[in-house]
């Protein structure tokens, strides 16, 4: 059988031949048609298997081993543009992928991360010097050589002689256990990037039980056995329920001394004993603060004043319970006025007007039930027989305040013994106010023997919805 080049060249001449005849009467069609023929025959002795050389199969799986570009794209499946309904995947002509899911097995480098805002950390995230191990390779007893993961072509191990490494990993079984290692590095060997390291006992950590190291494990420094200034490290803790700070840390379970700050749920520590802590409630713990503006809240989230006495009352003065400025903080007034303590409980109290009982900017914290009721007499309390004249008034305090104008209202009673004629007379009386005159009229009528009779004055103030009422008395000898 020919070679393909030697029934291209046959095919060439005779198509040449036909294009370039010029005779009549040439019979056209029918060297036409031989051509066809031949190049149908020529068709007929491919072979597919040597084809199959040069193209891509469409009829079933294939491969090359040389570089496919495809210029406008490709899509996976049935594919739908979306990032959040869509499915299958494309690859674009710019070069842009979208995809159901990524799983990368060693390492995954970007220019720029874009997540989601809603974002979550399971376990423990620490800020300190860390590393994945390669392999290990156990030395006798507890010693084992790590190989640490290099994440880039120049990356060398930060871990340093003496520091104390923890590592995790979870054990893929559905009870979701992981392995925990505790070690000490005995050595560095930074040009091969391992570490030479002994296990710590089980009675040395904090889970009672450590393993060995394992390829794929993530390992951690918390503290340093010699060094003070590798003794200190932070770590988000999503079981702990809190970002704590630990300084001094020298070995794998801790004292009470290594805490230095937590925000979250306390731990549970002797220097918190009798205090008044619900251990499920995060609280702010920290060996020292500096800071500028504290402000307190109720669990409404209200703010808390601080009660800040000024001293005496003075007419020139603002007086005020809100934010103050200057101080940066919420303070609430306090001031003294006619021996009773009063606390502003307006924005801003009005200049010049003083705390008093009615008075709705302020409320009486010292000496709010010091109310006194005095009755006057314009000539004593003894009289002589036949002249019995004088008349009865009331003095209302609050504090050294006199508030008696402000009485609501005033009712006088006479008390004798004799029950019909005192009735008789507090009817007659009933419409007395501030004062009431006595004449020998108003005297019982066993006066001559008793030569005694007691006068009762009671005055009501309203304070808002409470109505409170004192009494006082007068006995006339």
């Amino acid at each position: 059988m020919a070679d393909k080049n030697t029934i291209i060249s046959a095919l060439q001449a005779q198509a040449n031949v036909i294009k370039t005849e010029r005779k009549q009467h040439a019979n056209t069609a029918e060297r036409i048609g031989s051509m066809l023929l031949a190049i149908i025959d020529a068709l007929g002795l491919s072979d597919v298997d040597e084809l199959a050389k040069y193209f891509i199969r469409k009829d079933k799986a294939d491969a090359t081993a040389f570089l496919l570009k495809l210029l406008a794209g490709v899509e996976v499946g049935e594919y739908v543009d979306s990032i959040t309904v869509g499915k299958g995947a494309a690859v674009d002509s710019e070069g842009n992928a979208q995809l159901q899911s990524l799983e990368v097995r060693s390492s995954l480098k970007v220019l720029e991360v874009i997540m989601n805002r809603l974002s979550a950390v399971e376990g423990d995230f620490e800020f300190t010097e860390s590393g994945t191990i390669d392999k290990v390779t156990h030395q006798g007893d507890n010693v084992y050589l790590l190989d640490i993961r290099k994440r880039w072509d120049f990356d060398f191990t930060a871990f340093r002689e003496h520091d104390v490494v923890h590592g995790s990993i979870n054990t893929l079984l559905s009870d979701g256990s992981t392995l925990t290692s505790w070690f000490r590095v005995l050595s560095v060997d930074t040009s091969a990037n391992t570490l030479l390291v002994a296990t710590y006992p089980d009675d040395e950590v904090p889970e009672g039980k450590n393993a060995s190291p394992v390829t794929g494990m993530v390992i951690k420094r918390r503290g340093n056995a010699m060094d003070t200034s590798r003794q200190s490290c932070w770590y988000v803790s999503s079981y702990e329920g809190c970002i704590m700070y630990l300084e001094g840390v020298t070995k794998p379970i801790l004292e009470e001394s290594n805490y230095y700050l937590s925000i979250g749920r306390p731990k549970h520590l002797s220097l918190f004993n009798g205090l008044p802590i619900n251990y499920d409630h995060p609280y702010f713990f920290a060996r020292g603060a500096i800071i500028q503006d504290l402000f307190r809240v109720d669990w409404q989230g209200n703010p808390v004043y601080e009660i800040m006495d000024v001293g005496l009352w003075d007419a020139t003065k603002e007086y005020i319970r809100g934010y103050n400025k200057e101080l940066g903080k919420y303070i609430q007034h306090q001031v003294w006025h006619k021996s009773c303590c009063w606390r502003c409980v307006t924005d801003v109290a009005t200049v010049g007007t003083p705390p008093r009982w009615n008075n709705t900017q302020w409320i009486c914290v010292v000496g709010d039930s010091n109310f006194s009721l005095a009755i006057t007499s314009s000539k004593g309390r003894f009289f002589r027989f036949g002249q019995e004249y004088t008349t009865l008034g009331f003095v209302l305090s609050h504090g050294d305040m006199d508030i008696s104008v402000d009485a609501s209202q005033v009712e006088w009673t006479r008390e004798s013994g004799l029950t019909e004629e005192d009735l008789l007379w507090n009817t007659e009386h009933a419409a007395s106010a501030e004062t009431v005159d006595i004449t020998p009229a108003d005297m019982p009528s066993n006066w001559h023997e008793v030569r005694k009779v007691i006068f009762r004055c009671t005055v009501f103030l309203k304070d808002g919805e409470k109505t409170q009422s004192m009494t006082e008395e007068i006995t006339i000898n």
